[in-house]
């Protein structure tokens, strides 16, 4: 059974958070948004998700910051993090892995990239 059952899903593109929130549902995980990362912050602190997908550019606060920032609270060491991104060069995806996700999830991606890094995510809790 899996240990994750909430996941926010922080990403300033409208399209991005709907499609996270249909699949996400569907595969039956409670699903929390945010369109930036300064919100994020906040819905992460008042939901406490299991996990977390995060897009990498955003403006005012990256994905990389809100990841670094993350890290250093209190709880979120050890929980998964999934860095979202078009950037699919080996620099891109060291720079994300290398600011604290675990997993480097390039755009678009399907429901079966998907469910595989789910499955990676909750292996992380084991």
């Amino acid at each position: 059974m899996s240990k994750i059952r909430s996941v926010c899903i922080v990403d300033d593109a409208i399209g991005m958070r709907k499609l996270g929130i249909s699949l996400l549902e569907k595969l039956g995980y409670e699903v929390h948004v945010a369109e930036n990362g300064y919100t994020a912050l906040t819905v992460i602190r008042e939901t406490n998700p299991d996990a977390c997908f995060i897009d990498r550019e955003m403006p005012e606060l990256d994905g990389l910051r809100l990841i670094e920032l993350l890290r250093g609270w209190g709880g979120w060491g050890d929980k998964p993090i999934a860095m979202l991104s078009s950037a699919s060069s080996v620099f891109d995806q060291q720079t994300g892995l290398l600011s604290g996700a675990d997993i480097y999830l390039t755009k678009p991606f399907t429901r079966a990239k998907l469910e595989h890094a789910l499955i990676e995510m909750d292996e992380l809790l084991d």
